[in-house]
């Protein structure tokens, strides 16, 4: 491909000239009649820069779509990982899930083959702690405020998955091509 220069006439029109046209005369878009340099004289001239058209892109529906998604998932993941950690924390408070050792090693056990003394020690053991009452009410408060606090947990732990998920999202519709401009 031939090199397009910039002449400047006597008259200060500018006309790109290629370095095949070199020593000839041509005419400029005004009419007039315009030698042509040499082309040693002709490199001396600046090149013309091609021109590379812009896509001009404006924001679609589907990056709004997308963008608005994410906005939706990371407020939510951020107020429940706020209402879980500073609003209504899990006190730190050790709690028993589990029976006394001694118990389940006497539940463990055959019950028809107790002696009076180990029936009367169990029955003793569980109407004084209250394990009798725990077993049926299926462990009672304590059950109650464990699974809260697993319950919790897993929702902490989602609610930091949704935060990732939704600013992946809002990442993904700026990566996301818009419509042409024309």
């Amino acid at each position: 491909m031939a090199q397009t220069y910039l002449l400047k006439t006597p008259d200060g029109e500018v006309v790109h000239v290629e370095t095949s046209q070199a020593g000839d005369t041509i005419t400029t878009p005004s009419g007039k009649q315009v030698e042509v340099p040499t082309l040693s004289e002709l490199k001396k001239l600046p090149l013309v820069q091609p021109e590379h058209p812009t896509i001009q892109r404006k924001w679609s529906l589907g990056q709004s779509i997308v963008l608005v998604i994410g906005l939706l998932v990371t407020f939510a993941s951020l107020g429940s990982i706020i209402m879980f950690t500073l609003i209504f924390p899990t006190p730190l408070e050790k709690i028993q899930t589990e029976l006394p050792q001694e118990v389940i090693e006497m539940i463990e056990g055959d019950i028809d083959s107790w002696k009076l003394e180990q029936m009367l020690d169990f029955w003793d053991f569980s109407t004084k702690s209250d394990v009798l009452d725990q077993m049926r009410s299926n462990g009672g408060y304590e059950r109650f405020v464990s699974d809260t606090y697993q319950n919790r947990q897993m929702s902490l732990i989602g609610s930091i998955a949704g935060l990732i998920f939704g600013g992946i999202l809002m990442g993904v519709s700026f990566i996301l091509p818009g419509t042409k401009v024309e």
